[in-house]
């Protein structure tokens, strides 16, 4: 697989560009208490809210029509919204997609006039070549704006904040993002295999500056095969390190690097996390060895790797990265094989789960 190549980046509002939860959850549960439903807790509201959202009203008891329904929420969302603001690394990654001329846009379920204004409100026209709001149901808009851009959809990238983005992405045939950090949680996002996932808006910057490097790889393969070491780092919460590195075709996996000559297996993965992750892991077992040859997901084509895998443990979850990779999370290993990996790691957590 090639390097994605990003034309366009269409991106959702509330959850991924503007951190408005707190108001929304604010709103939506004042608007439920005014139309005669319970008192909704925030955890019910990220577990169960969905777009489009009348069956999440209904299953509240909440019978009256859409409009009705955004009349009383927005009335309640404009009480709440006045501290919202813009997520970190937003202003930062426009930029930077801006300068190297990748067509932007927005859609949004928030009302048409709000978002318009709010977009306004940050300087941001210059930015957004078109903003959507009011759409009630993405996966109808989503294709007819495609054609308006005259974007192509394997080419585009839509990120977002819920599963009904990555479900639109999906259908219209775009790459597809999420971040974490807003309306859903990891559970319901990664269940729709998005081909990127964010902790947060912060890790942006240096995805995008990576993603949107065209310069050709200079790099030779080796005429011999090439012994490397890496680990599936275990935390004391029993998740599972996965990193996200341009280097498999922007895909996800363990941390790891070429063994020196006179070192060992096991000495080169404690040398090699600690220098890309700055952890200091203890190692467990030998799970396999793999023999990689000519892996299309490689950056550099050709190359011959014998894999050693190893599981270890690490006390701590802070991460520093270095130029390895472009972003990182904690996993349970059943929701780590749901991420988009490259196959060797795949293997790896596959063998491992059947243990």
């Amino acid at each position: 697989m090639e390097t994605p190549k990003i034309n366009s980046v269409i991106f959702d509002w509330a959850g991924t560009l503007f951190e408005d939860l707190r108001p929304s959850y604010l709103a939506t549960r004042d608007t439920v208490l005014e139309l005669g439903g319970p008192r909704l807790s925030l955890a019910d509201y990220r577990k169960h809210f969905c777009v489009p959202v009348l069956p999440f009203y209904k299953r509240y008891g909440i019978s009256a029509s859409l409009k009705k329904i955004d009349e009383v929420f927005y009335r309640h969302y404009f009480k709440h919204a006045k501290r919202s603001r813009v997520f970190d690394g937003v202003e930062q990654s426009l930029k930077l997609l801006h300068k190297h001329k990748i067509k932007m846009a927005i859609l949004s379920t928030l009302q048409e006039e709000l978002l318009q204004r709010l977009v306004k409100e940050q300087g941001w026209q210059k930015y957004f070549v078109r903003v959507i709001g009011s759409a009630s149901d993405k996966r109808r808009v989503l294709p007819k704006l495609l054609k308006e851009l005259k974007s192509k959809p394997h080419q585009t990238l839509y990120i977002g904040d819920m599963d009904h983005d990555v479900i639109t992405g999906h259908k219209a045939g775009t790459l597809t993002g999420c971040v974490l950090s807003g309306y859903h949680d990891h559970h319901q996002l990664l269940q729709h295999r998005p081909h990127f996932v964010w902790q947060n808006q912060k890790d942006w910057p240096l995805f995008f500056k990576k993603i949107l490097d065209t310069k050709p790889v200079a790099k030779t393969p080796k005429d011999y095969p090439v012994a490397t070491s890496g680990a599936l780092i275990f935390n004391p919460k029993g998740e599972v390190l996965m990193i996200l590195t341009h280097k498999w075709s922007f895909k996800y996996g363990i941390p790891g690097g070429k063994i020196e000559k006179g070192e060992s297996a096991k000495e080169a993965v404690i040398r090699e996390i600690k220098e890309e992750t700055a952890l200091n892991i203890r190692v467990q077992d030998l799970v396999m060895v793999q023999d990689c040859i000519d892996s299309d997901e490689f950056y550099v084509p050709g190359s011959h790797f014998f894999l050693f895998n190893y599981t270890a443990t690490s006390r701590s979850t802070k991460v520093v990265l270095n130029d390895e990779a472009i972003s990182y999370l904690w996993l349970k290993p059943k929701d780590a094989l749901l991420l988009n990996l490259n196959e060797p790691t795949r293997i790896l957590l596959e063998n491992i789960l059947t243990r």
